[in-house]
């Protein structure tokens, strides 16, 4: 049986897409949403000088991440302001902080080793962490890492980011393909959201109607997310979309019917097993 959770959450001027505080019941860790535009207004908040880790985020217009960095932090936000002058990609800023005795030197130092790897692990975004640190995260403090990482996990999967290895946890079965045009690309659907994985290949060659699929490809392109092997183009990390024609335009360029396009192993189209 599913465990409720609680959460609260604070919008500190009004706006649901502006500085945001966020707690678990029960929890002695807060989290804070802050747009980059408002780094300045976020340092009154009481409590955001506390240590912790943080996720620095390139956000595209649709709330889609391209890019993340994981960073930790032992005078909160003021760690911020090294980064507004030094990294240009991120545009919002999430942290997670706690009081000392929650989160010891030792505990943010295993916590950012953990969490950088997961990011490289999903495959989700670009991962502007080169170097994992060497740092070694004691047996006895692992259970505590993983308890804390699986509540940033949580928190992070409610404002709309994933951050679990969606291709480990699939079950062959439910992969989906298209191959048209001699592009091969694979991807997942939930009812909700299609999710094209890592290792699809992606026509570049023809451009995708919507324009701003172009210019995600662009991005990805400049990014090293998407790369140019042989004479394919590799999609190199797992994108979000909001509808099955979305994922198989982004893919196979021009405007196309998604329903249609993507196939089960059996040749089932993603139209006879959701929608009769």
């Amino acid at each position: 049986m599913a465990i409720s959770k609680k959460l609260e959450t604070i919008y500190h001027n009004g706006q649901p897409d502006g500085i945001r505080s966020i707690r678990r019941n029960l929890s002695t860790m807060t989290v804070y949403v802050i747009p980059r535009p408002l780094l300045t207004e976020a340092k009154s908040i009481s409590g955001i000088n506390r240590p912790g880790i943080y996720y620095l985020i390139n956000e595209s217009d649709d709330n889609t991440i391209a890019q993340i960095y994981v960073g930790q932090t032992r005078n909160g936000i003021a760690r911020l302001d090294d980064h507004n002058r030094s990294k240009d990609f991120w545009n919002k800023a999430i942290m997670f902080l706690a009081d000392s005795k929650t989160f010891t030197l030792d505990m943010i130092s295993g916590l950012e080793k953990f969490a950088i790897i997961k990011a490289q692990e999903s495959k989700r975004y670009k991962v502007e962490n080169t170097v994992v640190p060497k740092y070694e995260i004691d047996e006895y403090d692992m259970a505590s890492v993983e308890e804390i990482y699986d509540e940033i996990q949580f928190i992070m999967g409610t404002q709309g980011y994933k951050m679990d290895d969606a291709k480990a946890s699939l079950n062959q079965a439910d992969i989906l393909h298209t191959t048209r045009n001699g592009i091969e690309a694979f991807g997942v659907y939930d009812g909700e959201k299609f999710e094209v994985l890592e290792g699809s290949q992606i026509n570049i060659d023809k451009e995708v109607k919507l324009e701003r699929y172009n210019k995600q490809r662009d991005e990805l392109i400049k990014n090293g997310s998407i790369s140019k092997v042989d004479d394919k183009y590799i999609l190199n990390v797992i994108l979000d979309f909001n509808t099955p024609s979305g994922a198989s335009d982004f893919v196979l360029g021009g405007s196309t019917n998604g329903w249609t396009e993507w196939k089960n192993k059996d040749g089932k189209t993603l139209d006879e097993l959701f929608r009769k």
